[in-house]
């Protein structure tokens, strides 16, 4: 009987110094660099149907995705701003999977998942004390992704935005100082005209928004811009033209601080489209601006873009 109790005790010592055993924690690394997302539009026009120029698919890729949300193994490790080195407890081959995210509004504290790509999905080596960097993340457009308008200014004429009316400016189409092989828009406020207010509709293509008639998950208005002058405001709005009546509503929705560098923003417009869905006809956008005195002001746009799902 003795023994039989010195046997378990001495099974119970053996299992109690293994269960004290030290487990490994040193984290392996993954490395994103500020530049690693990249839209890839090559197939675009083969997957969605489309017959879009390469100066548009161009514009489509545009992008500054400054976050990353990361998960590994279907763990959710967080949102991390670029660039970043993310610590993970794994070791081995392991399936990391990406999305980017974006600053909703201009607003620092609103960071969501951008919802308009397929996630990044790779499967890593990871070794533990070693940081693997990441250089490139392609992404692709989902294939529920749609465009409503694209406007990039290759064009001699205004096929897309129009101003409101004679007193106000209009766009410039213009070749890019910065890079000759690019054109941009230009709204210049000079001389008399102190202002502009800029509408997506009554042009060569009459660009009213209805989204095939349907209620999109998501709306997004993406564009670059910037000004020769520090804090320079733009205001961002859309019109609805509702089917029981003829006045138009106007939304405002972000005011835009621009700056003498080049800056992108992705407005929301999803909740916009979505309460006014019962009685909208189509929507507009609208961009408007001005000056405070005398001095000319020049305002720089590329890449406008409604892009839904």
């Amino acid at each position: 009987m003795k023994k039989i109790i010195s046997a378990i005790c001495l099974m119970l010592l053996v299992s109690l110094f293994a269960g004290c055993k030290k487990v490994d924690l040193t984290a392996s690394y993954i490395y994103i660099d500020t530049c690693a997302f990249a839209v890839n539009v090559s197939q675009y026009n083969n997957e969605h149907n489309t017959n879009y120029d390469q100066g548009q698919l161009a514009s489509m890729a545009s992008q500054k995705f400054p976050d990353a949300w990361i998960f590994v193994n279907g763990k959710d490790l967080g949102t991390w701003e670029l660039p970043c080195k993310i610590p993970i407890l794994e070791t081995d081959s392991a399936e990391v999977m990406i999305y980017p995210g974006v600053k909703l509004n201009g607003v620092s504290t609103s960071r969501p998942r951008y919802p308009f790509v397929e996630p990044y999905k790779r499967r890593l080596g990871l070794k533990a004390g070693e940081v693997l960097e990441i250089d490139k993340i392609p992404l692709k457009y989902a294939s529920t992704t749609k465009f409503e308008f694209i406007e990039n200014f290759d064009t001699d004429y205004n096929g897309i935005f129009t101003n409101s009316d004679s007193t106000t400016a209009n766009f410039e189409h213009i070749v890019d100082p910065d890079n000759p092989a690019n054109r941009i828009g230009r709204i210049s406020l000079v001389d008399t005209v102190d202002g502009f207010e800029i509408i997506s509709s009554n042009g060569v293509d009459n660009v009213c928004m209805d989204f095939d008639g349907k209620v999109p998950s998501y709306v997004f208005l993406e564009m670059d811009y910037k000004c020769d002058i520090e804090d320079a405001q733009i205001y961002v709005g859309m019109l609805i033209d509702k089917s029981t009546t003829s006045v138009t509503t106007y939304e405002p929705l972000v005011i835009v601080n621009a700056s003498s560098e080049w800056k992108k923003i992705y407005i929301n417009l999803t909740q916009s489209v979505a309460r006014n869905q019962i009685y909208a006809k189509n929507y507009r956008v609208q961009l408007s601006g001005g000056r405070s005195d005398d001095n000319p002001v020049h305002f720089y746009f590329d890449n406008i873009k409604v892009i839904y799902q």
